[in-house]
C-alpha cells in the first residue's frame, strides 16, 4: 500500500529516473529501479519476465517520459502490464512533450515538489485505502476496495496538480 514505486523509463532518462527514484525514497516510499539491476542484460521472454516479477513487488508506476521515450517499447509495455494490475500510475517529464492520448488518463508531473505531491496523495490514499478495508469483512472485499481507490487517487492528484501550478 505505497509498497513500492516501479520507476520505467528509457535508457537514455536513467539520470532523471534516478533523481525522481531517489525524492519518492526521501518522501518514504520504496522504489524500483532497473539501471542498477544486472539481471537486464537479456532481451526478449526473459527480460519480459524479469520485468513482470520486479512490477509484482510494486503497486504503482511512475513513467519519465522525455522525446527518447517514443522510440521506446518497453515503457509503454510497462505502463500497459501496471494498467492491467490496476496499479497507481503518473508520468514524469521535466520538459514539455506531446504525450499519446492514453497517457493523457493519467497525471502528469513536471517538477520533484510535484513528485513530492504525488507522494503526499499516495500516502494519503493509501490511509483512506486501509481505513476502507479495515471497515470490510473478506479478502475479496478488501482487494476490491483497493482497486476501487484508483479513480480517486488519479482525481485527486491531477486536481492537486492544477491547484498548485495555478499558485493557490
Amino acid at each position: 500500500m505505497p509498497r513500492k514505486v516501479f520507476v520505467s523509463h528509457k535508457k537514455e532518462d536513467s539520470g532523471t529516473a534516478s533523481k525522481v527514484a531517489e525524492r519518492i525514497k526521501t518522501n518514504g516510499i520504496a522504489t524500483y529501479l532497473d539501471v542498477i539491476d544486472d539481471a537486464l542484460a537479456s532481451d526478449g521472454p526473459e527480460l519480459a519476465d524479469h520485468i513482470r516479477k520486479r512490477m509484482s513487488e510494486c503497486d504503482q508506476l511512475v513513467a519519465v517520459l522525455s522525446t527518447a521515450t517514443k522510440d521506446s517499447w518497453w515503457v509503454p509495455w510497462e505502463i500497459g502490464v501496471a494498467s492491467e494490475k490496476d496499479f497507481r500510475i503518473a508520468s514524469y517529464a521535466e520538459q514539455y512533450i506531446s504525450l499519446p492520448s492514453y497517457l493523457q488518463k493519467w497525471p502528469v508531473l513536471q517538477t520533484m515538489s510535484e513528485v513530492d505531491l504525488y507522494c503526499e496523495y499516495s500516502k494519503r490514499n493509501e490511509q483512506v485505502t486501509v481505513r476502507k478495508m479495515d471497515e470490510a469483512y473478506s479478502a475479496d472485499r478488501k482487494s476490491t476496495i483497493f482497486k476501487s481507490g484508483i479513480g480517486d487517487f488519479h482525481k485527486e492528484l491531477a486536481r492537486a496538480l492544477v491547484t498548485k501550478r495555478r499558485g493557490y
